[in-house]
């Protein structure tokens, strides 16, 4: 089971991103299933889509990224009690700068006992037992 971050998103879509390439790279073994099922929260699903709507000022291309994301990967929704844990957890931070929805996707991953992540975010480094793809 692999969960796609929204930074190996954006990147994986933005050519002009600086992780890209990498981004590419990996998607070849994500596509070939190495790491297993792929999974999006619908929190991830919001803030990429945004965020590539943004970066890629086009609505036409942000909603052929949204379909193909929708396709490829099962969606995992944010129940309350994984928000209420997700804010616990965000308003305890010591020593790293998750963003809400970072704090989401911990909570999830821990739910379902989900150990890979594929990011670029450095922070989910410092998470034992968190499988991080994409950062070397």
């Amino acid at each position: 089971m692999l969960i796609l971050d929204t930074s190996f998103i954006v990147s994986y879509y933005n050519i002009r991103d600086e992780n890209h390439k990498r981004a590419v790279e990996l998607m070849k073994d994500i596509v070939n299933k190495k790491y297993g099922s792929l999974y999006i929260t619908d929190y991830i699903f919001d803030e990429s889509i945004t965020v590539i709507l943004i970066r890629l000022k086009s609505f036409s291309k942000t909603i052929a990224v949204g379909k193909l994301i929708r396709k490829s990967a099962e969606m995992l929704w944010i129940e309350k009690d994984t928000f209420e844990e997700a804010w616990k957890l965000f308003r305890g931070q010591k020593k790293t700068a998750f963003s809400f929805t970072d704090c989401t996707t911990l909570g999830i991953m821990e739910k379902r006992n989900v150990k890979n992540i594929v990011t670029f975010d450095e922070d989910f480094k410092k998470i034992k037992g968190v499988n991080v793809i994409g950062i070397e």
